[in-house]
């Protein structure tokens, strides 16, 4: 089942970027709600009966204000992975948890694309407090939710 195109309206206009940057903030205010309305959702299932939601407003201003502040490392990440995988839809690309700059896209790609549902991560541990995450996007369904915000990726 697909679901409908949903455009979120957000404060894009707001924010003095360019043509790009606005494809990858779009891109990254999608992925954001897609989030909150998935943990919104967890967190109603386990609530009991006669507990108040917190307001999934008020969730998703925070989140969205969070992901505004890490634009430039989401782009940098995504661009990463995608140079890094060169061309290809289906190659995992590693993240070495030793290396700072690795280890930050990695916590970058998880939070924003492997958390809502637009990538996997698979993790190796080749010595003790090591990490390896492998990651692989799944670009046609990340395309598509780019393209449904008016903002295809570059």
């Amino acid at each position: 089942m697909t679901r409908p195109p949903r455009r979120w309206p957000s404060a894009l206009g707001g924010h003095d970027w360019g043509d790009d940057d606005r494809a990858y903030a779009a891109l990254l205010d999608a992925l954001t709600r897609d989030r909150v309305e998935a943990e919104a959702l967890e967190r109603e299932m386990s609530a009991p009966a006669h507990q108040d939601i917190a307001d999934l407003g008020q969730l998703q201003r925070e989140e969205l204000e969070e992901a505004r502040r890490e634009l430039d490392a989401f782009r940098s990440a995504l661009d990463n992975l995608r140079q890094r995988a060169g061309g290809s839809e289906h190659t995992e690309v590693p993240y070495d948890s030793t290396q700072p700059p690795e280890d930050a896209a990695a916590d970058v790609l998880i939070q924003y694309l492997v958390r809502p549902g637009y990538a996997e991560v698979r993790t190796e541990e080749p010595h003790q407090g090591e990490y390896v995450y492998y990651i692989r996007v799944d670009w046609p369904k990340l395309r598509e939710l780019a393209q449904e915000q008016g903002h295809p990726l570059p």
